[in-house]
């Protein structure tokens, strides 16, 4: 193959509506217009040039996907297609057209070496039993899809849709879905697409498996189904013969440059020199690659290419790594970025808080106001304050690893000593017993506010940098335009002389300080000592539907009068908590506009095991109550039904009774929880076990 300058160039398609040049968010909406270095440094790194030519642009890597299993979630046809020509099987793709000179017979080839990959076992694809495509319209329209692809006009936001034009950027364009997925395939693309795309520029959004189902369902035109329907993928059978040849081709086509390929190592890096023939040219030579680049992406990538060897700052790494993954799609930083006016109505939330409760927040400054230990936490998912936007904050995997030291290094600036701050000063503060009120809109722990459900601020000690949020109260509006948080240190005079009197910077320290180290709540909520709302089982269980910490959005919990209560998670068809003494308070459920994630009232708690993969199999079928008012829990595996009973037991012990056709199903994978003594019941018979877990 010809060494040259990899970055192809090639004709328009002549195909109407088929974008020839490959699409990059953040060099469409922020470099197009005007081309310069910075634009080209996105581009080297973002079209895979970096992978071939080396080099450090400080960005995130990015490879190609995972193609060791691309037969069973592709079909053959949509694959042919894609390596003959792939601009004309995903408008604005970045891959880049490496067999333009090879005939349809080892395109064939190449497809054949790629069915060899596929591990040899592989699970069965699971059934499928219902689909909502409606329901899938509205979580695709909801969820933060359309912050990167296009939104429909067969859905109307609440605001209505908005007028035509008001894009400022493109969006990635769909593949031709039903060519390439089924039903099932494109679901668990959907779910997680960085079980095949590590890199992260495709993000993953939480979502039920049933949500996944329904987007899937909506893209493919499927109206709904409530009969089974079973994944239509065929295998596909590879030919050795023309397998060993593909893998000739795939070898001389350096695609393990891009690729992880078994027994392939990634080629040498190829030198960089500018020769007639080489990719920028509007003829490549034969054995290049061609990407069909916008003159405004050749001329970028022109002038990068001198300058490329020049270190990149931590303020233009985090900049570009935005830009790459396209942050800035959903969030604001330095006057860059945020929504653009024709998606702006597709961010949903809560508008008693304005624009706050509607869009993810701005990133200006982010590295001085979030505690680096909190940001890397939220980059991974496992820290959400804002549980009122309907839009999701997706995970990118590895590609996010740097940001938190980037922000960190470019936002730092030089932190005053905060005083001492004085504890009950700061209940009192946060409170609305003669304090700032905080409260009135700001949730604290599992307690929520008296209005508006606004982020907790039980967290802010070990969330927030001290420096920012003096500055913050201060000035809300400077920091977040068109906030509702109005400013109790205007100017940073406090409005409440009567304590400390009137030290701003100790008020602040103090309202932290309580955070940190306090003990209960801010004074002003209502009290629930009295147990006005505490659920006491009588003569019958208690069965309740709630929001569960440790069990999730399904939980089910039967409080029992012995004492002793269990709390069902119907997602994954399992006990997950058991806890004895005080049941439960129902407060929050009841009453709170956002129900909170809620505790069990009791003491000597016990987490069962979290889902398994034998747990995935589960569909959960309800539960029906006996005469006695206790439940019998309803679930599948396979098709085949089980019951599970759980209730008291003699000395405050629980049984805990599973039954289920032996002829259907040999054995059933069960999990028992830790701590507890376990011991099964001579009750126990094939298609039926009993198990008796005492605390000890």
């Amino acid at each position: 193959m010809r060494r040259g300058l990899c970055f192809g160039f090639a004709a328009l398609l002549s195909v109407l509506g088929v974008r020839a040049e490959p699409w990059v968010a953040g060099f469409e909406r922020f470099q197009a217009a005007a081309p310069d270095a910075a634009g080209g440094r996105l581009l080297y790194n973002e079209l895979g040039c970096i992978n071939c030519h080396g080099g450090d642009t400080g960005l995130p890597p990015l490879r190609g996907p995972d193609i060791t299993t691309v037969t069973t979630r592709a079909s053959a046809d949509w694959l042919r297609a894609s390596i003959a020509d792939p601009a004309r099987s995903r408008s604005g793709t970045t891959m880049p057209h490496v067999l333009a000179n090879h005939d349809a017979g080892d395109v064939e080839a190449v497809v054949h070496y790629l069915g060899t990959l596929t591990p040899k076992k592989s699970a069965p694809p699971k059934k499928i039993a219902h689909l909502n495509a409606e329901l899938g319209k509205a979580l695709y329209h909801t969820k933060g899809c359309v912050a990167c692809h296009a939104p429909r006009t067969d859905y109307a936001p609440p605001d209505g849709r908005p007028t035509a034009g008001e894009f400022s950027y493109g969006s990635a364009e769909f593949p031709a879905l039903a060519e390439k997925y089924d039903v099932a395939t494109l679901a668990a693309f959907v779910r997680d697409p960085l079980a095949s795309r590590p890199d992260g520029r495709m993000p993953r959004i939480e979502m039920e498996e049933q949500d996944a189902h329904d987007i899937a369902a909506y893209l493919l035109g499927i109206a709904g189904s409530d009969g089974e329907i079973v994944p239509k993928l065929r295998p596909f059978t590879p030919n050795s013969a023309l397998a060993t040849r593909g893998r000739d081709v795939v070898t001389a086509a350096r695609c393990a440059a891009c690729h992880a390929l078994p027994t392939i190592a990634a080629p040498q890096p190829v030198p960089l020199h500018r020769i007639a023939g080489g990719c920028l040219d509007a003829a490549p030579a034969a054995g290049l690659p061609r990407y069909g680049l916008s003159t405004a992406q050749r001329t970028s990538l022109l002038a990068y290419l001198p300058v490329r060897a020049t270190p990149v700052s931590p303020a233009q790494s985090a900049t570009d790594t935005l830009k790459a993954l396209n942050c800035v799609a959903c969030h604001e930083r330095d006057g860059q970025g945020g929504p653009d006016a024709a998606r702006k109505p597709y961010f949903l939330g809560d508008h008693n808080l304005g624009d706050t409760g509607r869009f993810p927040p701005p990133l200006t400054g982010i590295g001085r106001k979030l505690q680096p230990e909190w940001l890397a936490q939220a980059l991974v998912g496992k820290r959400r304050e804002r549980p009122y936007l309907a839009t999701r904050m997706p995970l990118y995997g590895a590609a996010v690893a740097n940001l938190p030291a980037l922000f960190a290094a470019c936002d730092a600036r030089h932190e005053t000593t905060s005083p001492a701050g004085d504890v009950e000063a700061g209940r009192k503060l946060l409170g609305t017993l003669g304090g700032a009120g905080c409260i009135t809109c700001h949730r604290w722990g599992d307690r929520a506010s008296l209005g508006v459900q606004a982020l907790d601020l039980s967290t802010l000690a070990i969330r927030l940098q001290p420096g920012w949020l003096r500055d913050y109260l201060i000035n809300p509006a400077a920091h977040r335009p068109g906030t509702l948080m109005p400013s109790f240190w205007p100017e940073g005079k406090a409005a409440n002389r009567d304590i400390l009197g009137g030290d701003t910077d100790r008020q602040i320290a103090s309202i932290i300080v309580f955070a940190r180290e306090g003990k209960g709540v801010p004074e002003g909520f209502p009290a629930t000592s009295a147990r006005e709302f505490e659920l006491i089982p009588g003569l019958r269980p208690v069965v309740l539907r709630t929001f569960m910490a440790d069990v999730g959005t399904h939980a089910i919990l039967v409080g029992f009068p012995a004492g002793v209560h269990v709390a069902y998670d119907g997602r994954d068809c399992r006990p997950a908590l058991t806890w004895k003494g005080r049941f439960f308070d129902a407060y929050g459920t009841w009453f709170s506009r956002f129900a909170p994630f809620e505790k069990p009232l009791g003491e000597s708690i016990v987490a069962w095991p979290g889902p398994s993969d034998a747990s995935a199999a589960r569909k959960f079928e309800g539960y029906r109550l006996d005469a006695a008012g206790v439940p019998t829990f309803l679930f599948s595996v396979g098709g085949v039904p089980v019951a599970e009973r759980i209730e008291p037991a003699e000395n405050g012990s629980l049984r805990r009774t599973l039954t289920w056709n032996l002829e259907s199903m040999r054995s059933l994978p069960l999990a028992h929880p830790p701590g507890l003594t376990v011991q099964e019941s001579p009750a126990s018979t094939p298609g039926k076990l009993e198990f008796i877990y005492t605390w000890p």
